[in-house]
């Protein structure tokens, strides 16, 4: 059994817009649109929105931020040892290194503790307390972590180690006993500081040091670091993550981080506008892999090395590393494919996949594209060397996951994470349990729920219109991200004019849609289509460098055959519509009745001998077959 994702695809086109909605403003028409169906209002918000205004003293929203602040400018005046504790993944890595680096240029004594994924498992323990202690160590700072690690915290004031945690993790006990708590959790509601990833909210703690001792904070890698550890996170693009991205994300490629500088080069992006998806798949994959599968040192080392040949090495050792992860993971992957097709024929709507081998950091990867697959929220399970199971969760956001491990509470061993993706321990005799508890909530949070794979195109749009000018307008609504996403264009009657296989399981095109010719790449896609068959497609619009030549592209997120004919559903009733020469709209009910128009459509708005269901399925129609944006 395979599941062909493209057939069960549904396209949900967007509402038709009276044009009188839109203004005549400095932005793209289509990308007005855009906007507007995205709830903007394009009066006064989209200014704010191309062009961030200030943000606000974050000491006015982070309570306890100027006691860590003034705590941390002590201990660096007067060479004091810092220890700071971050985690295994980006986030944490680049946390600790922006951190590590600031510090030690403030005159501090910044030692970084990183735990190992296999051997201590997530973020602040006992172990590194008193590894911390050993040292004489009396402040300890954590980034990315530290929020629910209570034994840790407890021995740490048994020890009389002043202890600032910054984490962005949820908030379990609100009566945490610590030196300082900095949290996004504990601003102001509507505050732009509430969605920082854990570098976000190292960043922003590093800015008001910076601010105090009036030292320029790009004497540091700071910035680079804030761009790599949020958009690794998947931390959502709006408030100061988005204003911050968008003034620090284009001069990446002008970092002054040896080991950063490297890494782009080696992944031939040195020499080109560095985008959220090309951290997003190259740049954090490859940060991630070390903290994975090996040790996440590393990456630590070549991110504050400033010896050339030992950031070679480490570098190529590092890129060695995610090269075994990637083999690894397709090892997993097709294991758990082939479970999680018995669990989907059995109508499982919560996929518990087990196998004791799987590799522990590598079961998130394919857990996630298991829910690619499937559209249904997906564990995969590990045994670790102490005979129990860890477990990676992603979600098909429709469920949170965090909140149904919650309701697992009682027979897990620990928990914890976010709404699309967290984390768990368990004994093996729990996880059948388990497998039917998370079925059922599953079951419960589903039931009114349509959970057949949809995407949400934004606006039709020609070819002829794709070009630098609309590309350079696009840029100015994104950095594109969690809760800011790239828009989704679709085209119809595109004729495939050139059709190449490549190496990987990846389809390349050459697509004419009558007004012109474009190049067009769909990954991962076992094609059944050859030249001259016509194709409807839903794409992302991007920036191809091949060879230092810039050249525009689409990204397809999913191909239909073309047919003359579409179904159209409104108010739970289906009709056909077609277009006759070009010129004119013809709409069949299930009777037989027919209904046509010229086209536009908007001209006949005015006629009111058309009444208005008429118009309103007119006006449906020209959207789903594609003659207005």
């Amino acid at each position: 059994m395979k599941i062909n994702t493209s057939e069960i695809t549904k396209w949900i086109l967007p509402q038709p817009i009276n044009i009188n909605e839109i203004n005549n403003c400095q932005i793209n028409y289509t990308l007005q649109k855009v906007l507007y169906r995205r709830g903007f209002n394009l009066d006064y918000e989209l200014i704010d929105f191309i062009t961030p205004s200030e943000l606000p003293n974050p000491e006015s929203h982070f309570t306890e931020l100027n006691k860590a602040t003034q705590r941390i400018i002590k201990a660096c005046t007067s060479n004091e040892k810092i220890a700071i504790c971050g985690d295994y993944d980006a986030d944490g890595i680049t946390s600790t290194v922006l951190l590590v680096e600031l510090f030690s240029k403030l005159g501090g004594n910044a030692i970084p503790f990183i735990p190992s994924r296999n051997e201590d498992g997530y973020g602040l323990n006992l172990k590194m307390i008193n590894d911390i202690n050993s040292k004489e160590i009396k402040l300890a700072v954590t980034v990315d972590n530290g929020i629910a690690a209570f034994d840790a915290i407890k021995k740490a004031n048994e020890l009389d180690i002043d202890l600032i945690i910054t984490d962005h993790h949820k908030i379990t006990d609100k009566n945490i006993d610590i030196y300082s708590l900095i949290h996004p959790e504990q601003t102001p509601e509507n505050s732009p500081y509430k969605f920082l990833a854990g570098v976000g909210v190292a960043y922003m703690m590093a800015k008001n040091i910076c601010n105090k001792l009036n030292f320029n904070i790009d004497q540091t890698t700071a910035k680079e670091l804030f761009c790599i550890g949020t958009i690794a996170d998947m931390a959502p693009l709006i408030g100061a993550n988005r204003k911050w991205l968008k003034e620090y994300l284009p001069k990446i490629n002008t970092t002054e981080n040896l080991g950063i500088r490297t890494i782009l080069r080696k992944l031939e992006l040195e020499q080109k506008y560095i985008s959220s998806d090309d951290i997003g798949y190259k740049i954090a994959p490859l940060i991630n892999a070390v903290g994975r599968i090996s040790d996440p040192s590393l990456i630590l080392d070549l991110l504050t090395n400033s010896c050339i040949e030992t950031i070679k090495k480490l570098t190529k050792e590092c890129f060695s590393i995610n090269k075994e992860r990637k083999r690894l993971t397709t090892l997993v992957e097709i294991d758990a494919y082939e479970i999680a097709l018995s669990e989907y024929s059995k109508q499982r709507k919560f996929l518990v996949l087990t196998n004791k081998h799987w590799h522990p950091g590598i079961i998130g990867i394919v857990a996630a594209r298991i829910v690619d697959k499937f559209n249904l929220p997906t564990a995969l399970l590990s045994q670790s060397n102490d005979g129990t199971f860890r477990g990676s969760i992603r979600s098909n956001n429709k469920l949170k996951v965090n909140l149904a491990l919650a309701e697992c509470s009682d027979i897990l061993l620990a928990h914890g994470g976010h709404s699309a993706a967290a984390g768990f321990t368990i004994k093996e005799e729990n996880i059948p349990i388990l497998k039917d508890r998370l079925n059922n909530i599953a079951i419960r949070e589903f039931r009114d729920l349509d959970l057949n794979k949809s995407i949400n195109p934004d606006a039709h749009i020609c070819l002829k219109d794709i070009n630098n000018d609309f590309f350079d307008q696009l840029n100015l609504i994104g950095p594109f991200g969690i809760m800011n996403k790239a828009p989704i264009f679709w085209t119809r009657k595109c004729k495939i004019i050139e059709h190449i296989n490549l190496k990987g399981n990846h389809l390349k095109m050459k697509l004419d849609d009558g007004t012109s010719i474009i190049d067009a790449i769909k990954w991962n896609y076992e094609s059944e289509y050859k030249t001259n068959d016509l194709i409807d497609i839903a794409f992302y619009i991007e920036l191809n460098n091949w060879k230092n030549i810039n050249k525009l592209q689409l990204n397809i997120v999913d191909i239909k055959s073309h047919t003359d004919i579409i179904d159209l559903q409104i108010h739970n009733r289906n009709y056909k519509c077609q277009l006759i020469d070009d010129m004119k709209i013809k709409i069949t009910n299930s009777n037989g009745n027919t209904l046509c128009s010229s086209l536009p459509v908007q001209s006949i708005k005015k006629n009111i001998n058309v009444n208005y269901f008429e118009k309103k399925i007119l006006s449906f129609a020209e959207i789903a077959l594609g003659k207005t944006a």
